[in-house]
């Protein structure tokens, strides 16, 4: 792997991590009642990866699930006093498919062949 993939890589990993703690951040945000973290926070995490994946190179759609996977993985897992930075109501569960939903798109990028372009096979 070439250098510069390397720190495109880095930067995607750096980004994913940042919008998934600015997505567990805004989730649970209304203005006059009306939700909008709960439409910004999956979509703004949807339409970076769906970018990504239809990107030259899959594989960036895999270092940015992978940032945002981990930070919320680390903001899901509680504090040793019990509380939750996402709760267990309907925006907590949004944001909970979303994860999954990045999960389906990283592991669709590990097997897509033919497009991959980064050296990373």
């Amino acid at each position: 792997m070439r250098p510069l993939d390397l720190g495109l890589h880095a930067a995607f990993l750096l980004l994913g991590a940042t919008v998934g703690l600015l997505a567990v951040v805004v989730h649970r945000s209304d203005l006059a009642g009306v939700p909008l973290g709960l439409v910004i926070a999956p979509v703004a995490t949807l339409v970076v990866a769906w970018s990504l994946w239809g990107s030259r190179s899959r594989r960036r759609a895999v270092s940015y699930a992978a940032g945002w996977l981990v930070v919320f993985g680390v903001l899901v897992a509680g504090r040793p006093e019990g509380d939750f930075a996402v709760a267990g109501d309907l925006t907590g569960y949004v944001l909970i498919g979303t994860a999954l939903v990045l999960v389906v798109v990283a592991v669709a990028s590990l097997v897509a062949r033919g497009s991959d372009q980064d050296g990373m096979r």
